[in-house]
């Protein structure tokens, strides 16, 4: 044990004071201040131009509505006033022109207004058909809108819901129903979302349910199962490269003739763990000081942390053994590939059941994936993180399975280390590394 200790305190020792282990420190704070800046250059820097689009109104009465709500709209909210008191443009000014298809001389007004859309002399144009304004209309009734700058929709959007708008009310209006008793009785009701209340045992007082706080509910869980699978990645592969590499120039060797395989493979392995506990350590106390600064920390549940680190402890041992074992038994970093792809998938199962999950955290599906042994961390961590949690039978039953499973996986790698890590030539196929398994 104590050369296995020796062999994971040089592992960890190297680890830390290389330039990757710095770069990895600093790749989420930096990455988080670079969206946080860029999303804040890009609010400062929207395109202003002006959007200029043409009407063809069918209807005969819907444009003069168009073009006074446009012009409302550009006086009173496409400015806004900074905080040093002066009035600063933040939204393009919508400029309507009403199209009127008789002038094209026999042609279609789609065509014609389609040209003029290449040139950039519109940003689009609306049909609004004959019959719009009719309650009993069918889809040909309605309005339609053309450009080629499709992901542009800001402006489709305030225009369907401006003539929509001006439809409803013209509609009431012939129907003889007063506006603001319409209004009134079609005014909607917002829905409060709570939790559960509940007798406090001791005074025997109502506890009245709190209102849902959605950082809590959706925030907490899937920023624990991301910084999970950031602890795992960041270690686990970096285990395969060293042990490739370690082969290749024939280290391994050396190393071999003072420590056992097992206690090489276990070094190294020890070695990762406390080189991700230690991010882990620093992301979290960087993460809690932030949440602190904001004050939400009292909305993170403080036993998520232990099971936090146990599912982290898992995770590391499970994929560490893989990826070992896969070191170990390549000559190449072209043979490492071709066993990279399904020991990917298992790491990012997870993320491919992630929003059923979060929908429906107490599913049969939420369940049996949940108790799935390479997912269990991530996903019984996930279901944890959303009150009410699971019951404690499946947690226990995730925990046992995934114990078993992790001492499956470090029996198992160990077996293949052995042999793989002294192995030349080709890469043996996934029999052979069944037999080497159950190989005395």
């Amino acid at each position: 044990m104590r050369k296995t200790w020796l062999v994971a305190l040089t592992e960890y020792s190297n680890a830390v004071r290389s330039k990757a282990f710095i770069t990895g420190v600093l790749a989420l704070p930096v990455l988080i201040c670079l969206s946080v800046g860029l999303q804040y250059f890009g609010q400062k820097n929207v395109d202003i131009r002006e959007r200029r689009f043409a009407v063809v109104d069918r209807t005969g009465v819907l444009f003069p509505v168009i073009a006074a709500k446009a012009a409302e709209r550009n006086e009173k909210f496409v400015t806004q006033r900074g905080a040093d008191g002066r009035s600063v443009q933040t939204s393009p000014k919508f400029l309507p022109e009403l199209f009127d298809p008789a002038g094209t001389g026999g042609g279609n007004a789609d065509v014609v207004l389609s040209e003029r859309v290449r040139r950039e002399e519109l940003t689009g144009f609306v049909i609004i058909n004959t019959n719009a304004l009719s309650a009993d209309g069918g889809a040909e009734d309605g309005m339609s809108w053309f450009t080629q700058t499709h992901t542009y929709s800001e402006l489709p959007d305030w225009l369907e819901r401006t003539i929509n708008e001006e439809i409803r009310r013209m509609r009431f209006e012939k129907a003889g129903l007063d506006q603001a008793l319409v209004r009134k009785l079609t005014r909607n009701v917002p829905i409060k979302r709570l939790g559960l209340s509940k007798v406090d045992a001791a005074t025997g007082r109502v506890v009245k349910a709190k209102e849902m706080n959605r950082f809590a509910t959706f925030a907490v869980p899937a920023g624990c199962v991301f910084l999970l699978y950031m602890m795992v990645m960041s270690a686990t592969p970096v285990l395969l490269n060293t042990v490739l590499e370690e082969k290749m120039q024939k280290i391994s060797e050396v190393l071999l003739s003072a420590v056992t395989p097992f206690q090489l493979m276990m070094g190294k392995l020890l070695g990762a763990t406390m080189v991700s506990f230690t991010l882990s350590a620093l992301y979290l106390g960087c993460i809690s000081g932030m949440l602190w600064k904001m004050g939400v920390l009292n909305l993170v549940p403080p036993t998520l942390i232990p099971w936090f680190v146990f599912f982290q402890l898992l995770s590391l041992l499970i994929f560490g053994s893989i990826f070992l074992a896969i070191g170990s038994v390549c000559s190449e970093i072209r043979d490492a590939q071709s066993f990279m792809f399904p020991v990917m998938m298992l790491v990012m199962l997870p993320f491919f059941v992630f929003m059923p999950i979060m929908q429906s955290p107490g599913s049969s599906f939420a369940r049996w994936f949940s108790l799935f042994p390479p997912a269990t961390p991530m996903l019984l961590l996930l279901r944890i993180a959303i009150p009410p949690g699971p019951p404690w039978w499946e947690i226990a039953l995730g925990v046992a399975l995934t114990t078993l499973f992790m001492f499956g996986c470090v029996w198992a790698g160990a077996k293949i280390f052995r042999i793989g890590i002294l192995a030349q030539g080709q890469a043996p196929s996934f029999g052979k590394l069944l037999a080497w398994i159950f190989s005395k």
